[in-house]
């Protein structure tokens, strides 16, 4: 009897003997778990980091580009040439700048029956991509569009925005790209019929001078909105797709659009100024 107790008391002694060195076991692995999250995480947030990088130049890489939807494709196809010449005619009859020095201009994607293919154009000078832009508005109720030219990273961040930007529209704000970066702003002037449209420079509605405050939603995702700390500043020349002048909470004091030039114009900016002395 007393043999089986020891037998037994032997077996629970190394049971427990292997329960603890098992316990060590665990830890030491739970730790190295530990330690290998910790690595991971810290990869994860470097390659984030790289590919953020790498759109960012991809997106400075083509920032003298800009893309055309809209324009109607010859019947037998085009050459580089022919779309090019069309992209000519349009920034000289339609936009009136016949300085603009175009580089290149080709169609991508499918050739479908929908719609004419897009345009990708690229400038020789920036200044000439962004005059283009900024003059994108004349093209209103055309039915052709001009819009920044993306890395698909940052496509996909505005398509993701647009059902924001729509409804903002709806709701009777201005709405427009920059860069990635939805802007709002709140009208205060006279209100221009909504655009329904979602690509939004060739759909402008935006006037030469209004007086609003904005807010700024940034981000992947659409509606996550950070408020940029408020400033004043003198506007002049309204915002498109792509080249908006205002990243900011931003307030202009003259309640209603007025033309540039004109000498109600210069009367709002001279009341600007005094508002800002005092």
């Amino acid at each position: 009897m007393e043999s089986k107790i020891s037998d037994i008391t032997r077996s629970l002694d190394f049971s427990h003997a292997e329960t603890v060195d098992l316990k060590g076991e665990v830890k030491l692995l739970q730790q190295t778990k530990r330690e290998n999250n910790t690595i991971i995480e810290g990869l994860k947030n470097r390659v984030e980091d790289v590919m953020q990088r790498m759109n960012n130049q991809e997106d400075y890489n083509r920032r003298n580009n800009i893309r055309i939807s809209g324009i109607k494709e010859l019947p037998n196809g085009e050459t580089w040439e022919q779309t090019a010449e069309q992209v000519s005619t349009l920034i000289r009859d339609k936009l009136q700048l016949p300085s603009a020095k175009l580089e290149h201009a080709r169609r991508v994607g499918p050739v479908t029956r929908l719609a004419p293919r897009t345009i990708v154009a690229r400038f020789e000078h920036f200044g000439d991509r962004e005059a283009v832009t900024r003059n994108s508005r004349k093209l209103k109720g055309t039915g052709i569009f001009i819009n920044e030219d993306l890395c698909p990273a940052s496509q996909e961040k505005v398509k993701n925005q647009l059902p924001l930007m729509k409804q903002a529209r709806t709701d009777g704000k201005i709405a427009y790209f920059k860069h990635t970066r939805l802007i709002f702003k709140e009208r205060t002037g006279p209100q221009p019929p909504t655009d329904d449209g979602v690509a939004a420079s060739g759909g402008g509605d935006e006037p030469p001078w209004t007086s609003y405050r904005s807010v700024v939603a940034s981000g992947a995702s659409a509606g996550v909105a950070d408020v940029v700390p408020s400033t004043t500043h003198d506007v002049a020349g309204g915002a498109s797709a792509g080249g908006g002048v205002v990243a900011g909470d931003s307030e202009v004091t003259n309640e209603a659009p007025v033309e540039r030039g004109t000498s109600q114009h210069r009367l709002c900016r001279k009341d600007l100024r005094d508002r800002k002395k005092k």
